[in-house]
């Protein structure tokens, strides 16, 4: 029971903090680099019009165009980078607190 509970709440976490990294983000670019900013939602309407004009079925269409806004899409690309990102920090700070211990075979060879 403590192994699962301690996973679901390290997921929680782990998303919570990749949504305020992500919203950091985005507030940071739209203050300091609007260009960039206006560049990365530019990207994301082109996706948006290259997945609503797939010729897929208007009942599966509408679905589409509802939720995958230009918007949601920026924000997503933030998010996946801070989830990158918090993997990158998280994986360096769990292997500096817990070493792995070498196997036996490789301490033989150096």
């Amino acid at each position: 029971m403590g192994m699962i509970l301690g996973r679901v709440t390290s997921t929680s976490l782990t998303l919570f903090l990749a949504f305020i990294l992500a919203l950091a983000m985005l507030v940071f670019l739209g203050l300091y680099a609007p260009h960039v900013l206006n560049w990365v939602l530019n990207g994301a309407e082109m996706v948006e019009d290259w997945l609503t004009h797939t010729g897929l079925p208007n009942q599966y269409n509408n679905w589409v165009r509802l939720f995958l806004g230009d918007e949601q899409l920026t924000f997503l690309f933030f998010t996946i980078i801070a989830r990158i990102v918090i993997a990158i920090v998280g994986t360096a700070f769990s292997a500096m607190l817990f070493p792995k211990e070498k196997p036996a075979y490789e301490k033989r060879f150096g």
